[in-house]
This record gives C-alpha cells, sequence and structure tokens, in this order.
C-alpha cells in the first residue's frame, strides 16, 4: 500500500523559518553594506592598487596592437567556430571536445580581463554597481562553463533527429524475447480538461503494443460526463471525495486501486504512440532502475512563436530542455521527472511514500527522492508520445511560474536536493545548476535595468575603452553565438532564447522573490488548455511592464545618441558600449512585447502536415472514383490533392478509403480549388459523425505512429534575425488579420504509403 508523506504544505502566507533566515542575512548584509559606505572609496582605492599589480601588459595591454588585428580576432574566432559546426554538422566525440575547450579558454580569457581591469572603484556608488553587476554576470557565466563541462560526459548526439533503431534497442530485447513483461498500469489524471482532449488520450493509451496492462482515468472533477466516456472507451474511473494535494494526491489516491509492477502517468493530453511501452518497460529488467522519463513532444504549436507569426521555423520553447539538458543532467544520472509519459517501479515509489506531496513539482522532487534512495533515474531521448502546450502567453507563463515555484519549494523540504542523504556531488551540482536557472530572470531584469541606472546616476559599470570590449568581450560572445544551436541539438537559437528569456523576466522575477519569503503561498493551478479565441488579444498583464521598460530603454538610446554627437575629448567609452547594449535591448524588447499578443484560434481542431502523403481513394454516390493525396488531417476533416481535376458541390457524400490502413470514413465536400492548386485540384472534406472504431483508428493514425513526431531544428542566427526582423516591420496581426492556421508536421512510417516527396505548403488562411 502506497500512503502520501504526512507532511504537507498547504497554502500559507506566513513567513518560513528559512525565509526569516534569508530576511535576516540581507537585512544584516545591507546594515553592513551602510556602515562601510563611507570606507568604501578607500578599500577601493587599495583594491585597485592590489588589481593593479596584476595586469601584465604583454597578455592584458592592448594600446599597442593594431586596430585590424583587435577587429579581426573576434570574427577571425567566430568563423573558425563556425567553420568546425560545418566541418561536423552533427556534434562528435573530436568536435565537441575542440568547441568546448575553445569556448572554455575565451571563458577565462574573458573573466581575467573583467576581473582585473574594468572595476569602477572612483565612488562608492560606482563601486556598487561595478562590483554587483560583475558578481551577477559571473554567476551566470559560471552556469555556462558547468553546462560546457557537462557536454564531455555526454555522449555527442547519432544525430538531430529521431531515430527509434538508436534509442532503447537493448532495452526492448527482454520484451521481446517474453524475459520480462511485468503488468503495466497507466494512470490518467484530469482536472476539468475538455473531453475531447481526454478521449484521444484513452484511445491512444489503449492502442499500445503491449498484452499486460490496464488503463485508469483519475478524475479529480467528478464530473458525470467523464465517467460515462470512461465507461464508453471501456477504461477503470477513479474519483475522490476532495482534492487535497492536487494531482500528487490524485495519483496516489490511484495508486491504491491498482497493482502493476511498473506505473505509466500521462497528463489528460499526452498520446502515446503504440511503441511506448515496447521501448521503456525493458530498462526496468534493472532492478536498479526506478524511474523512466521520456522525451515530450507537442502536437500545437508553441504560443510564443504563433504570436510572432513563425510557427514553421521555430521549435516549441522546451525542446532545448528535452534534447540538450535532460540530456547533460542524465549523463550524471540526475534526469528530472517532468509529470508525464515517464515509467515508475511501483516497488520503489512505495520506499519513498507515494508522490511526493510537499510542493507544487511532485514530479521533479519524487524523482530526488527515489535517488536518494540509490534508485537511477533515467532519461530516454526518443519521442514516445506528444501533448498540448499552452493555448496563449497566460497559460504558457502560468505553467512557467508554476515550475518556478514548485522547483525553488524544493529548499524549503525534507527533499532538497542540496542536503539530503543519499546524492553525489554531481547529482547535487546539477540540481543546485537547475535551481540557479530561476534566478537568471532577475538577472536578465537587473541587465536590463543597468544602462538606465547607470545613465540616470552617472555611472559607469565597466571602466573600458570599445577596443577592449571588443578584444575581450566580442570574441567569447560571438563564438557562443554560433556554436549555441549546433551544441543544444539545433533545438533553439541564441536570440530566441533570450526573446523567452525577456519575455518572462519580470513575472517570474515576482515569483521567485515571493516562493523565497513565502514558499507556500500559491496553490496548484492547471494549464488551461484547448479553448478557441476569435479575435487578437493583448496580455496586459505581462506586456505593461515590458512596455515600460521599452519606454525607457529608447530614452535610454537617445541620450547615448546624443552623447555620442559631443565632442570626441568628452565622449567616454561607456557611452558607446551604452549605446550597443541599449539596441540590443530594444530588438528583443520589441519581440517580447509582440510575442504577448494572442492571436485567433477559430478552428476547432488540430491540423496535420503529412511528411509522406497518404493516399485515399474517393468514391461518390454517382459511382464516380477519383484517387488523392491526403496533404492535410485531422480528427474533424482533411485537404486531399486529387490526381485527376473534378468538381464536387459542396455537401456532396463522400467514401473515403485511406491508404494501406484500409478503413473507411464518410465525408461531405466543403470546397474545391484554391490559388495554389487550380480548379478540381485541392478537395477539403468534413468527416461526418465517426463511429468509436472509425475514431479509433483515425487517432492511431494521427497519433500513435512510431516515430512520426518530427523534431524541428533552428534556423541559423542570422535567418533567425532577419525572420525576427521582418516580424518588427510586419507583425503577425497585420499578416495575418484573421489568423493563421499552420499544421504540426507529422511523418508516417515509410510501409504507410506511397514514395517520399517534398513536404507540401504547410500553411493556408
Amino acid at each position: 500500500m502506497i500512503t502520501a508523506s504526512p507532511v504537507h504544505r498547504r497554502k500559507s502566507t506566513r513567513i518560513h523559518p528559512r525565509s526569516l533566515v534569508i530576511v535576516l542575512g540581507l537585512m544584516a548584509a545591507l546594515s553592513l553594506f551602510w556602515i562601510a559606505w563611507q570606507e568604501l572609496s578607500k578599500i577601493g582605492c587599495v583594491l585597485e592598487s592590489w588589481l593593479e599589480q596584476y595586469q601584465d601588459p604583454a597578455w592584458l595591454e592592448i594600446s599597442y596592437l593594431p586596430d585590424w588585428y583587435i577587429w579581426s580576432l573576434p570574427f577571425g574566432l567566430m568563423g573558425l567556430a563556425w567553420g568546425l559546426t560545418k566541418l561536423s554538422p552533427n556534434p562528435k566525440v573530436w568536435s565537441q571536445v575542440v568547441m568546448v575547450a575553445i569556448l572554455l579558454a575565451l571563458l577565462v580569457r574573458y573573466v581575467l580581463w573583467r576581473v582585473l581591469t574594468t572595476l569602477n572603484f572612483d565612488s562608492p556608488s560606482a563601486a556598487v554597481v561595478s562590483v554587483g553587476f560583475l558578481g551577477l554576470e559571473l554567476l551566470v557565466l559560471a552556469g555556462q562553463a558547468w553546462q560546457l563541462n557537462w557536454l564531455l560526459y555526454e555522449r555527442p548526439k547519432v544525430d538531430s533527429a529521431p531515430n527509434p533503431d538508436l534509442q532503447a534497442q537493448p532495452s526492448s530485447a527482454p520484451i521481446q524475447t517474453a524475459v520480462y513483461g511485468p503488468k503495466v498500469d497507466i494512470l490518467i489524471p484530469t482536472y476539468d480538461e475538455p473531453l475531447t482532449i481526454l478521449k484521444r488520450t484513452i484511445v491512444g493509451c489503449q492502442a499500445l503494443d503491449y498484452e499486460n496492462f490496464e488503463v485508469f482515468l483519475l478524475d479529480d472533477t467528478r464530473r458525470p460526463e467523464v465517467k460515462e466516456l470512461a465507461a464508453m472507451l471501456g477504461c477503470h474511473y477513479l474519483t475522490r471525495p476532495n482534492n487535497l494535494y492536487a494531482k500528487a494526491g490524485n495519483l496516489n489516491h490511484g495508486l491504491e486501486f491498482c497493482q502493476g509492477e511498473l506505473v505509466v502517468v500521462f497528463d489528460a493530453d499526452f498520446v502515446p504512440t503504440r511503441n511506448f511501452l515496447t521501448r521503456t518497460v525493458g530498462f526496468f529488467a534493472d532492478p536498479t532502475v526506478g524511474l523512466l522519463q521520456t522525451y515530450q513532444s507537442f502536437y500545437n504549436h508553441d504560443p510564443v512563436a504563433r504570436n510572432l507569426g513563425l510557427t514553421d521555423t521555430l521549435p516549441q520553447e522546451v525542446e532545448i530542455f528535452s534534447r540538450h539538458y535532460q540530456v547533460l543532467r542524465d549523463a550524471v544520472e540526475s534526469a528530472i521527472c517532468y509529470g508525464s509519459a515517464f515509467v515508475v517501479r511501483r516497488a520503489a515509489l512505495e520506499a519513498v511514500g507515494g508522490f511526493d506531496v510537499d510542493t507544487l513539482s511532485e514530479d521533479y522532487l519524487t524523482g530526488v527522492r527515489l535517488s536518494s534512495l540509490g534508485y537511477r533515474v533515467l532519461y530516454l531521448e526518443e519521442s514516445l508520445s506528444a501533448g498540448l502546450c499552452a493555448d496563449d502567453l497566460a497559460g504558457h507563463i502560468q505553467q512557467r511560474l508554476r515550475w518556478a515555484r514548485g522547483s525553488l519549494q524544493s529548499f524549503f523540504v525534507g527533499a532538497n536536493p542540496l542536503t539530503i542523504a543519499g546524492l553525489n556531488r554531481q547529482q547535487r551540482i546539477a540540481h543546485l545548476e537547475g535551481l540557479v536557472q530561476w534566478f537568471h530572470s532577475p538577472i536578465r531584469l537587473i541587465f536590463l535595468l543597468l544602462p538606465l541606472v547607470a545613465n540616470g546616476l552617472g555611472l559607469v559599470p565597466i571602466k573600458a575603452t570599445i577596443a577592449a570590449w571588443i578584444f575581450y568581450s566580442l570574441p567569447y560572445y560571438l563564438v557562443t553565438l554560433s556554436s549555441f544551436s549546433w551544441l543544444n541539438g539545433r533545438s533553439r537559437s541564441a536570440l530566441m532564447s533570450d526573446v523567452y528569456s525577456v519575455l518572462q523576466c519580470v513575472p517570474i522575477t515576482i515569483t521567485v522573490f515571493q516562493t523565497l519569503l513565502f514558499p507556500f503561498g500559491r496553490s496548484f493551478q492547471v494549464t488551461p488548455k484547448g479553448r478557441q479565441r476569435w479575435y487578437y488579444r493583448l496580455n496586459g498583464r505581462v506586456a505593461w511592464p515590458l512596455l515600460l521598460l521599452l519606454g525607457a530603454s529608447l530614452i535610454n538610446l537617445l541620450f547615448c545618441a546624443w552623447a555620442l554627437l559631443q565632442p570626441e575629448e568628452r565622449v567616454s567609452p561607456w557611452e558607446q558600449i551604452g549605446l550597443v547594449w541599449s539596441i540590443y535591448n530594444l530588438l528583443v524588447l520589441s519581440l517580447a512585447v509582440m510575442a504577448c499578443v494572442d492571436g485567433p484560434q477559430v478552428d476547432g481542431f488540430l491540423w496535420f502536415a503529412l511528411k509522406r502523403p497518404l493516399t485515399v481513394d474517393i468514391k461518390t454516390s454517382k459511382d464516380w472514383e477519383v484517387r488523392g493525396q491526403v496533404r492535410l488531417l485531422s480528427e474533424g476533416g482533411a485537404v486531399i490533392d486529387l490526381e485527376t481535376p473534378i468538381i464536387l458541390p459542396p455537401g456532396t457524400t463522400l467514401e473515403l478509403e485511406f491508404g494501406k490502413s484500409h478503413f473507411k470514413l464518410l465525408a461531405q465536400a466543403i470546397s474545391h480549388g484554391s490559388e495554389q492548386a487550380g480548379p478540381g485540384q485541392e478537395l477539403r472534406v468534413m468527416f461526418e459523425e465517426l463511429s468509436l472504431p472509425e475514431y479509433r483508428k483515425l487517432v492511431q493514425l494521427l497519433f500513435c505512429q512510431p516515430g512520426q513526431w518530427c523534431w524541428p531544428k533552428s534556423q541559423g542566427e542570422l535567418k533567425t534575425l532577419g525572420q525576427l526582423l521582418k516580424t518588427l516591420v510586419r507583425p503577425a496581426w497585420q499578416r495575418y488579420p484573421q489568423g493563421r492556421l499552420t499544421p504540426v508536421v507529422i511523418d508516417l512510417p515509410p510501409g504507410h504509403d506511397l514514395p517520399r516527396s517534398q513536404l507540401p505548403k504547410e500553411t493556408f488562411a
């Protein structure tokens, strides 16, 4: 029997004892700072004179270097990094080691220059700003250094696209040879999700290629219609009299009614591919494996990319986590369980008292507890399921705030990964780095404000010439820019990464400080999904702080530009650096504000563009027969490219027989012809009401084919910059006033139909 931990952190606005320690520590630091304020300039002079002893003109002084050399070094190193990515398009052991060595060498060189030559001790205020800025910068660089270090642990990716034949093959052997075939219980927790989403998930789970499993629907809203749906589909239905402990409590309650050796959890919107269990269960033939988290794909578009009108070129935000950070963490066996599409051993859950109920991140802390008892928490980088991401920016931000609060709450519970017994040093460092990541949002906000504060108060945070900045700072950042996407499996560009960071920095900063002071002051909130919207809408809560920052940055830019127009002897190097800094801030802030405008979602169906065409035979009541290729497909209809032009009046009833899947559907023609295809070449149909067997076959075709979820590749930094600049000139609401339908690309397996062809145009309005 699994019982939940007796400790439950209810919603509370009282200051936690550890929060009190944090507050007292800050007050003590401020008091010491106030006492030493008058002495800071003296201390600064002493420190500056001490630092001057270590300034060796041979390796830090650049006044004797020609201008052409100063400018050629950063761009030459950038070209070297770019050439390495072209010579080895997919990271190999040697190329990854070379790139990491270059980055670490440039990082050390940059840090030495910053520490030894750029601090400003001209006044107490300048010293505070200069040293504080350096400290925050070093914190960010330390995280980057650790990630570069972990890249040396990681086995480089063989290919930056999913390849089932390269993944999990050893783990499948026990299943295929019938050596190991335990009973598996699949739990689907639900809270107020639409029935259409639940039905899709249940049907997908029931289609798994595995004999010994049962599906349990855990309804925390106790809806009669959900109970009827479970009865119709033939799965177990469980509910409880209260919602204590939210999702974790719902899962722990469900565990009391099932007895499988392994437990699989899918969120209500996640649909597995047929081979999910045959690819994962075999790992548990090793008794030391406690939990296996799988890669998560998504079958709708990221709201930020959608709001910018770039859904066909920008991968999901979470792709970088699944394709990069999780792989790095798995190299030191500290992978994170993120709540869906994972398998866990029941005995291991019993050993830790069930799913953790102390924080909002029951998944993360459950994995930490398992690791502390010696169980291995693994990550499988293979797309074996797909789910829904948030519908709009509000849901997207709400989800990130829940992750931030849940992660930081681990500081205040017994399963704190920094103190809990049983973890090794590498695991603790990995968890520390993951927790510190949430403090990057406050740091990013400070970096947005710093040019404004420095110019407003007349302070100079960096004492350096523009030539020194180009020589020491630019090489590291340009090489990082050139290699960022290459090192993370083409999952995200560096520029888009910063746009996401700026977009979220204000709400996450507020949440970070709220959590540090009142760690359990918010309850669990489910991310709303499956909603429709008929017009463009500005998310004011997120946009207004960014608009204020945008206006202030514009004023600061004008101030710097005016200063540069003064006589040369009155222009300081900081004003040149500040001008470049302000231009960049304006760029990312403008894009972040544009991402706050949510576009319409008027179509109730999710559309998919088939990378491999699917043949369909069409018959009408007049015995006309024609063949075509399905280009776009959904649960409600299809867009078909006809082999023979034909004109069908809207409302004509058709019988569609889909390729080698050999199932038939009735549909009605709704339009024919398009600007691209010409009259009679394109046919759009809507399906009539589907029977349950027909619906099962359609869902299996759309969501359950092994290897069908494509891994989109991020474009290069220059192409990304070009697309973002076009978005600034012509925002999404101007290009697509009625909204835009951009299907997600799926790749049906080779045996499913006809030869490969080029991916058809994915977008129609």
